[in-house]
């Protein structure tokens, strides 16, 4: 039995060490592509994303694409109005793992609800009077995209806190500050895509944040 429990251990080692883990500094991220009105860029050691005047969104894009992934970073939102999503395994919908963006797409949030597919973790959303949220686009034969809804709101403007959006196999999940608050399984799993990163605000005030520590764990897929 002791082998036995050892062998398992090893191998659950081996899995770990496997898994590829890629580091973005806030200078890698300036070169990220980007879709909206807004500034991406390095100050104080951080990746500052801000809207502008006029902004419906702005977002950056991972290098690569994945199936079964791990996002971290700590952000800090920089006024209470600043609204923050993360996307994972976003693509075009059906087989395809490409993500195509036509270049009259100022970053409308329809494009990403209506015609592309993709897990949508939306971690600070208290200016929309919601706790944070799991949802995935598109609807499947009319039904709910959110699959999956916290019960409390953790993110404070002007804290820098750690988010974790994973996916592996059929299990999604959201961490803030290293505590689990949604944990879902999709029995219909999307297949990969890309990540990308949003801030967007509210009312007549722009969304503004800072990003440091930024972490990609998983197998980046052609």
């Amino acid at each position: 039995m002791k082998n036995l429990i050892l062998v398992v251990l090893i191998f659950a080692a081996a899995a770990i060490q496997a898994q590829t883990v890629t580091k973005y500094s806030p200078k890698d991220l300036e070169s990220w592509q980007s879709l909206g009105d807004g500034l991406g860029y390095v100050t104080h050691g951080q990746f500052m994303m801000e809207e502008v005047d006029g902004s419906i969104g702005f977002m950056i894009f991972s290098p690569a694409k994945y199936k079964d992934v791990v996002l971290r970073y700590e952000v800090m939102t920089m006024n209470p109005a600043t609204v923050l999503v993360a996307l994972l395994n976003a693509s075009d919908i059906g087989n395809s793992s490409d993500l195509t963006i036509g270049d009259d797409n100022k970053g409308s949030f329809g494009f990403w609800t209506k015609e592309v597919e993709d897990y949508m973790f939306g971690f600070r959303v208290a200016a929309h009077n919601s706790t944070p949220f799991l949802r995935k686009y598109p609807a499947i034969d009319g039904g709910s995209t959110t699959i999956g809804l916290a019960e409390k709101d953790m993110m404070h403007s002007g804290w820098r806190h750690s988010v974790e959006c994973g996916k592996k196999g059929n299990k999604i999940w959201l961490k803030i500050d290293d505590e689990t608050i949604i944990d879902v399984t999709d029995e219909k799993p999307l297949e990969a895509g890309q990540i990308a990163i949003r801030v967007r605000g509210t009312g007549s005030d722009l969304g503004k944040s800072m990003i440091r520590n930024l972490e990609i764990i998983g197998e980046p897929v052609k």
